[in-house]
């Protein structure tokens, strides 16, 4: 039984020269119709008041419980995403590692290219994680 109004206003942003649009919603969500409309249906049927109690109890029961599910479903969402950010700066991490070592490895054994190579892939590796744990 909720009646809304959904006002759009334009608004120019002079400084970058770009349209906005800025659009409020107002809902009134109550659960009970107007007193007018109450008082006419009660003339119609005295009980009505019970069930239109019951019916409110049982739709703000509904919209608590959708909330819930809301909040549960964007809980999970933010866990997902900080395991995938850690996961992949571990993985970033074990192959900068694996770069640097197989470098120092590889030059110990006189193989001065192939380890300047692995060693400027692992530095590149480890500046590029750097450069997106700051955003």
């Amino acid at each position: 039984m909720g009646k809304g109004a959904v006002q759009n206003r334009a608004q120019i942003d002079q400084r970058h020269r770009q349209a906005m649009i800025e659009q409020n919603i107002m809902v009134d969500d109550s659960l009970l119709p107007a007193a007018e409309e109450l008082e006419k249906l009660q003339h119609l049927d005295p009980n009505i008041m019970e069930w239109m109690k019951e019916r409110c109890v049982m739709e703000q029961d509904a919209k608590i419980d959708f909330n819930k599910a809301r909040i549960k479903l964007a809980k999970n969402d933010m866990r997902w995403f900080h395991f995938n950010n850690l996961a992949s700066m571990i993985f970033i991490f074990l192959v900068a590692v694996a770069g640097l070592g197989m470098s120092f490895f590889l030059v110990l054994k006189n193989h001065i290219v192939a380890g300047s190579i692995f060693g400027t892939t692992g530095l590149a590796v480890v500046l590029y994680a750097m450069r997106k744990t700051k955003q």
